[in-house]
Parts: structure tokens; C-alpha cells; sequence
């Protein structure tokens, strides 16, 4: 029996409904108290915060693979040429350390 199958398709489309309710009720209201250009002014702000919380999430992807993926990789590879442990036993390791480098860092306690 496969997940899909498992799924209660009902109970999503009836949680769709409500959140669709709730957006339009939402919609309603800005229009009957600010009117159609509130409308337009609260599109924006939906657009504006959908396009700082994606570019968020792109940055934070980039710096993954930039400060943790390819770092760790490449010090695994040359530890192991050293070390007597393989390339995946020391990947996790090195992986967590610069994975807290750059928690430290995005947090902001390098920026004083």
C-alpha cells in the first residue's frame, strides 16, 4: 500500500476550502475598508515578502553548498590522506564543524 494511497484526499481539499475561506474573507475586508488600490498595496506586500523570504532561502541554499558542501568535502578528502579514518567517516565531522562556523556566522556573532 503505497503513501498516496493512504492520503485522505477529502480532508486536503476540505483544509483548502478553509484557507481559501479565509483568504477571501481576508480580501474582503481590505476592500471594504481601504478599497481597491488597499488591494493593490496588500498584493504588493505579498509579493515583497515572498520575494525577501525566497531570496532568504536562496542565499541560505548557496552558502550550504559554498561554506559547508564543498569545504567539508575537500578537507575530508585531504584529512583522509592523512588520518588512518576514511572520506566517510570523516565527512560527518567536518561537515558539523563548518556547518557551526556558518550558523555563527548567519547568527551574527562575527559582526560584533
Amino acid at each position: 500500500m503505497s503513501l498516496l494511497s493512504s492520503v485522505q484526499t477529502d480532508a486536503i481539499v476540505r483544509k483548502a476550502g478553509e484557507y481559501q475561506g479565509l483568504l477571501e474573507s481576508v480580501r474582503q475586508y481590505i476592500l471594504d475598508h481601504f478599497g481597491q488600490n488597499g488591494l493593490y498595496a496588500a498584493y504588493f506586500l505579498a509579493a515583497a515578502v515572498a520575494a525577501l523570504i525566497l531570496y532568504k532561502l536562496v542565499k541560505l541554499s548557496f552558502d550550504l553548498l559554498f561554506f559547508v558542501g564543498l569545504p567539508s568535502a575537500a578537507v575530508s578528502f585531504i584529512l583522509s590522506l592523512f588520518l588512518p579514518y576514511s572520506f566517510f567517516h570523516l565527512l560527518p565531522i567536518t561537515s558539523a564543524v563548518l556547518m557551526l562556523g556558518l550558523i555563527i556566522k548567519n547568527v551574527g556573532l562575527s559582526k560584533g
